[in-house]
């Protein structure tokens, strides 16, 4: 191709793109800084029609896009959720809330002491240690 639009960049001007800016809360700044770490390692398909940018701002992932068409937008924002969902939900699994306490082994071996106890009502099962199922319910 030539003329003077030769070198001109593909798609519309950036006056005519279209955006969208996300602000995701985390537990910590630094589960924010996870899930970026995480997230953007995924480039963008189409880099020529879509802009994306991420940050931390305090204890929240703060997404933008600019795309050259609405469905792009809709594409891009919808495949990016869909990658949060999946860190969000890795996060809750391996990296847990750090104000909610927990149980140490010793306070487990309590409760499990106080569940097979005679005197408490419930179920208590013995087995050969072989395996699920090998037990026997014992009332």
């Amino acid at each position: 191709m030539s003329g003077p639009d030769a070198n001109a960049e593909a798609g519309p001007s950036k006056d005519a793109w279209h955006s969208v800016s996300m602000r995701i809360p985390f537990l910590t700044h630094e589960h924010a800084a996870i899930a970026k770490r995480s997230l953007e390692v995924d480039r963008e398909q189409n880099s020529a029609f879509v802009r994306r940018t991420i940050s931390v701002e305090a204890d929240e992932l703060v997404v933008s896009y600019s795309t050259s068409t609405v469905r792009l937008l809709r594409l891009a924002t919808n495949s990016f959720l869909s990658s949060l969902d999946l860190v969000l939900r890795t996060l809750s699994a391996f990296a847990p809330d750090p104000t909610v306490r927990r149980l140490t082994d010793s306070e487990l071996e309590q409760i499990r002491k106080d569940a097979n106890r005679g005197d408490v009502r419930g179920i208590e099962l013995r087995g050969d240690g072989k395996g699920a199922g090998g037990g026997e319910e014992v009332r």
